[in-house]
């Protein structure tokens, strides 16, 4: 009878204990998953309902549902589901399935309160994920191994390139910082890092998402916290950069002068031409601002409803309802009244992130900088795993905004 007593005894501590590391375990598990695996992002998600359960605070649901970070995404998304009663649009449902997203904001705020320590957890597996994937991407490119899409030339692992060129510059902003955070080996370990992902991003990988992410991080983060001497002294190295970019033949810069030429081509043509003319990646943007502009003159208030708006360009058979622009897809599908409330959710997050200390405000509003810019070239809400990111960050914020009241 007493070894059965025991056995449950031990039973019931195994079980405490699982239960005590169940949030570090799926934090890091969110921070690996999002660089790498949908499938991982679902399932960190199911595993970060079951934390808040398992630990619900009635309080801290009640204080953060008045929250501007959690209740305007709520509103957003309501909007995308009301829509489509009165628009019937064949993409509606799947559209109001992507920004599903939008109202996890809450339970995940919820759970990154059930511990300081979880963002953390959150980042170290964030740029674990990422150091792994710089190394893979270095052994493709190199040495030509087969990983992931296995392309030498687009050394992309798991995710597609404006996918890692994004994340990875991302992660690049967090070496940076912490060059200047350290001294002896991990200030040079750090400044390593940072030197292979900055290569990685402009001169190894296709795409020019990640060239806008990287300069603006950085050059918001430098602003925000650096001394003159250090800014000075960034601002000489990111000069010397631009000159070895723009000067020595590289494929980076080649790419950004076929962006250039993609949207001189696409302005120069004809109207009965530019359908065919403007079929590339820049000068499909540029065809997608024109179409998005009669979409929000047909509809400027309400909008087309969910999944309303749809591109076409017969020549080339190309269909799509995402105009790669998260402003200009929310005011096609919600008119005026959507882009107010999208604007005033990015407008909260500012000012959220003004009122944390120093280096938490700094780190957000660089990532939020970076973030808000890369949309003119994307819907990154849209997609999944910039997405998840931009709503993990956010519930991230508010609940530090819950900390500071807290201490208050």
């Amino acid at each position: 009878m007493i070894a059965s007593v025991c056995c449950s005894a031990r039973e019931g501590s195994a079980i405490r204990q699982c239960k005590e590391m169940l949030p570090s375990v799926t934090a890091f598990l969110l921070g690996i998953a999002l660089p790498s695996s949908t499938f991982l992002i679902q399932l960190s998600l199911v595993l970060v309902l079951l934390c808040v359960l398992f630990r619900w605070d009635g309080n801290a649901v009640k204080v953060l549902i008045k929250n501007p970070l959690v209740w305007l995404p709520m509103a957003i998304f309501s909007l995308l589901a009301l829509s489509l009663l009165w628009q019937q649009n064949l993409y509606g449902l799947e559209m109001v399935a992507k920004y599903r997203k939008l109202l996890y904001v809450l339970p995940l705020a919820l759970f990154f309160l059930l511990s300081p320590r979880l963002i953390n957890d959150f980042i170290k597996g964030f740029l674990l994920a990422n150091a792994v994937i710089l190394v893979m991407s270095l052994l493709i490119a190199v040495f030509h191994l087969p990983f992931g899409s296995y392309d030498p030339l687009n050394p992309t692992v798991f995710k597609l390139h404006i996918t890692q060129n994004f994340f990875m510059a991302l992660a690049a902003l967090f070496w940076f910082k912490n060059i200047f955070l350290y001294q002896g080996i991990k200030r040079w370990a750090y400044a390593f890092l940072f030197a292979v992902a900055l290569y990685n991003v402009l001169f190894m990988l296709l795409g020019r998402t990640g060239y806008v992410a990287l300069i603006v991080a950085i050059a918001v983060w430098t602003k925000l916290s650096l001394p003159f001497r250090q800014q000075l002294m960034v601002a000489t190295c990111a000069a010397f950069l631009a000159c070895i970019f723009i000067m020595v033949p590289n494929r980076g810069h080649d790419r950004l002068q076929l962006g250039m030429q993609e949207i001189e081509k696409c302005s120069a043509s004809a109207v009965e031409e530019m359908k065919l003319s403007c079929h590339s990646s820049m000068g499909l943007r540029k065809a997608f601002l024109l179409q998005s502009w009669q979409f929000i003159k047909q509809a400027p208030l309400f909008g087309h409803g969910a999944g309303g708006g749809f591109y076409t360009i017969p020549a080339v058979g190309y269909k799509v309802n995402n105009p790669h622009n998260e402003y200009l897809l929310q005011t096609v599908q919600l008119g005026l009244i959507g882009l107010m409330f999208f604007l005033g959710w990015m407008l909260s997050i500012f000012r959220a992130a003004w009122q944390q200390f120093s280096a938490i405000k700094n780190l957000f509003i660089a990532l939020f900088s970076s973030y808000m810019i890369c949309n003119l070239f994307n819907s990154f809400l849209l997609d999944s795993s910039e997405g998840n990111f931009f709503i993990i960050i956010t519930a991230i914020l508010a609940s530090y905004s819950m900390y500071s009241k807290t201490t208050a």
